[in-house]
C-alpha cells in the first residue's frame, strides 16, 4: 500500500496565503464590476459586458474556493503543511 504524502506548496502559486490573497482580489474585482453594472450606464453592450465579467469572476472565485477547501482538508487529514521557504530577491 502506498501512502500519499502531500506535495510541498510553492509561494505565489498554491500556498494558503496565496489562495486567500487571490480570493480577496477576485472578490474585489467582482465588486468593481457589480458597481459598474449598477452605475455604469444603460447601454446594452455595457450591461452585457459587465454581466459577463461578473460571471467569469464567479467562476474564478468558485475554483479558488475549491482549491482552498482541498488544501484545508489536506492539512487536517495529514496534520501537516509544508511549503518551500522562498528567499526574497531584494531584502
Amino acid at each position: 500500500m502506498t501512502i500519499k504524502v502531500p506535495r510541498r506548496k510553492i509561494p505565489n502559486l498554491n500556498t494558503f496565503s496565496t489562495l486567500i490573497d487571490r480570493l480577496c482580489i477576485e472578490n474585489v474585482k467582482k465588486s468593481h464590476f457589480e458597481y459598474l453594472l449598477d452605475n455604469g450606464g444603460q447601454e446594452p453592450d455595457l450591461i452585457r459586458a459587465f454581466h459577463d465579467k461578473i460571471l467569469v469572476q464567479n467562476e474564478i472565485i468558485a475554483a479558488i474556493r475549491l482549491e482552498l477547501t482541498d488544501l484545508m482538508i489536506e492539512i487536517l487529514k495529514y496534520g501537516t503543511y509544508d511549503y518551500v521557504d522562498e528567499e526574497r530577491t531584494f531584502s
